[in-house]
């Protein structure tokens, strides 16, 4: 009852399915079709015209085809300032109390931040902070949320279950820590030290630009505890980034020996764009099918980059 290409396309949602280890409302969910709708189009039962269904699918899956052939980023290279980053996080876990990274966007920050939790899941934990998670309440529900604790109405019996499901010598760390609130703060804060005073350690490590450092470094009353317990404070520039950095990044480019490329991509990496605007630059680039310096500077004035 179906054409061959139709068939197809229920083939590969099946394989989808076996791939990514998904139930059938999962798949959907992920393809933007209604699991009840696949499973009924899969038996031939759906009764409306599944033309539209098939469309869907088709066109999820033509641009994940497109995306097999884009710029695939390294997911993770030890750069000179992800390396220092990965290893303040280590020394938070070790030590426990407080610990703040921060410094400009786009320099590998988070990159570090994720390579510690994929190195060490089971005591550490990453929690991306937004504007919305201003109140104490909502931060409380993220982090049960997070560490697998019960979501309680109460702040309190929020407290209490993370604290329960929290134990010696793990690491919170908390990305874009410049959105939290004083009280946010002292909240984790007290965490730690309620960890601290049974002679056991929970790092919390916060990463954010430089208004975090500022902040929790700063000589306000209402920071004094935090800055008393902050056992580390590291601040990193866009100007620290290396031309080794770039190598590592763009292992195409070192294998090519292609040098001017690579000074060219350091230049922009030490501009306000960073080591992120380098690196969609180059993606942007590679994809346009030329990574030559002539199409490197075309690409830059394309996206309005500092040349």
């Amino acid at each position: 009852m179906y054409t061959n290409e139709q068939m197809e396309l229920l083939g590969k949602v099946e394989a989808l399915k076996s791939e990514k280890k998904l139930s059938q409302n999962a798949v959907g969910q992920l393809i933007g079709v209604s699991g009840a709708s696949l499973s009924q189009l899969k038996n031939g039962k759906y009764n409306a015209n599944p033309q539209k269904i098939f469309d869907t699918l088709a066109n999820y899956f033509e641009i994940k085809e497109k995306a097999k052939l884009a710029y695939s980023e390294i997911g993770y290279a030890e750069t000179s300032i992800s390396e220092q980053v990965y290893v303040t996080i280590a020394l938070c876990q070790k030590k426990g109390g407080l610990a703040v990274v921060c410094g400009d966007a786009g320099i590998g920050k988070t990159k570090a931040a994720q390579k510690f939790v994929a190195d060490n899941p089971s005591s550490s934990f990453l929690i991306p902070i937004n504007p919305c998670l201003t109140n104490t309440k909502s931060l409380l529900k993220t982090i049960a949320d997070r560490i697998g604790a019960g979501q309680e109405k109460s702040n309190n019996e929020l407290w209490h279950s993370i604290v329960g499901k929290l134990s010696d010598g793990k690491i919170l760390i908390f990305d874009e820590a410049q959105h939290l609130t004083v009280k946010a703060i002292e909240v984790l804060r007290s965490f730690s030290d309620y960890f601290n005073d049974r002679g056991q350690t929970l790092g919390i490590c916060f990463i954010g630009n430089a208004e975090t450092i500022t902040r929790m470094g700063g000589k306000k009353a209402e920071f004094a505890q935090i800055a008393n317990r902050t056992k580390q404070r590291k601040i990193y520039t866009n100007s620290e980034i290396q031309r080794d950095d770039i190598c590592k990044l763009f292992p195409v480019l070192q294998a090519e020996k292609m040098d001017e490329e690579i000074d060219f991509l350091l230049k922009i990496a030490r501009t306000p764009q960073a080591l992120r605007g380098a690196i969609n630059l180059f993606s942007n680039a590679y994809d346009n099918d030329d990574i030559s310096l002539k199409g490197l500077i075309g690409m830059a004035r394309y996206m309005d980059m500092e040349v």
